[in-house]
């Protein structure tokens, strides 16, 4: 572990949870938000040790470090429990529940953890970061947000809002009524939500599913070479918006939608009985490949601007 007077990583890292939680941690600590906060734990842990995390409300933010070590640093609202128990082979680290069944006063931690580690995150409304973490995030109606390197990513908020701008082989993420923005290099990325936006706005995806069933689903960017994107709609929208060097096959169709071309002066091939309708184009050299399904949502096909 890092000796006492190693604060200064953790402390600028905490300017995100003092942000997003100032007002609870100055009624739960009666402190500036400009404090250094408290350590709340810390003990050896082997390099790719897991990290189950349970956090019902407030902020959790999950750090990697290239210590082989965890460490939690924060503020725990009066009257909570803190925990964090296990040994270097594996922890357990949270806030508990109340026996009955009152509500949580919500809390603030930045957990640093070896950059190695499978982290597993719970919350119930805590709104939960993570920055060159691994591992599984969910929360119930919480946002989510991650950022930085990492190995694998699975992340799911029911109601809340997910926000990634990660670089990593895999990656999976879901939200319900939330948006979901996605950036960075997710390399194999499945993401879909229910009826909240999807936004992929200059992601370097080389293989992607993107899937909703009422809520929009915009692409803004060009197809790296070799590129597969399959993009399925029910009854919202699907916009793909390419810059003029944008080299990609393109095959649109919709049951009982419409295609608005705005990028070429090709038209749409109406379907059967004159509903819905169908477009393939070759863009640039074709190089990679973008299949876009809807049922009644519309397709829009336009051309980003410079």
């Amino acid at each position: 572990m890092r000796p006492d007077r190693g604060f200064a990583g953790p402390v600028a890292l905490l300017s995100a949870i003092a942000a997003v939680a100032c007002a609870f941690l100055c009624a739960a600590a009666g402190a500036s938000a400009q404090r250094e906060p408290p350590r709340l734990r810390a003990q050896h842990l082997n390099p790719s040790a897991p990290v189950k995390v349970f956090f019902p409300t407030g902020a959790i933010r999950v750090q990697a470090w290239d210590l082989d070590s965890i460490e939690a640093l924060g503020t725990i609202a009066r009257g909570e429990r803190f925990y964090l128990a296990g040994d270097a082979r594996g922890v357990k680290v949270g806030v508990m529940d109340h026996a009955d069944g009152t509500p949580v006063r919500p809390s603030a931690v930045l957990l640093m953890v070896p950059r190695r580690s499978q982290v597993s995150v719970k919350s119930v409304s805590a709104s939960i970061g993570g920055r060159d973490a691994s591992g599984w995030f969910y929360s119930v109606s919480g946002p989510i947000r991650l950022t930085g390197a990492a190995s694998s990513i699975d992340v799911e908020s029911m109601a809340g809002d997910v926000a990634l701008d990660v670089t990593a082989p895999w990656v999976r993420a879901r939200t319900g009524g939330g948006r979901l923005a996605i950036a960075g290099a997710p390399e194999d990325l499945d993401a879909a939500t229910v009826r909240g936006a999807l936004e992929v706005r200059r992601a370097a995806v080389a293989r992607g599913r993107f899937v909703s069933v009422d809520g929009d689903i915009t692409f803004e960017g060009a197809p790296p070479a070799g590129a597969v994107f399959e993009f399925s709609n029910h009854a919202g929208g699907v916009a793909l918006v390419l810059p003029d060097s944008a080299s990609a096959l393109v095959d649109l169709s919709t049951i009982t939608g419409t295609i608005a071309n705005g990028f070429t002066q090709v038209r749409p091939v109406a379907g059967q009985g004159g509903r819905g309708g169908a477009l393939h184009l070759r863009l640039g050299l074709g190089a990679a490949r973008m299949t876009v399904r809807t049922f009644k949502g519309t397709i829009t096909l336009a051309r980003q601007s410079p």
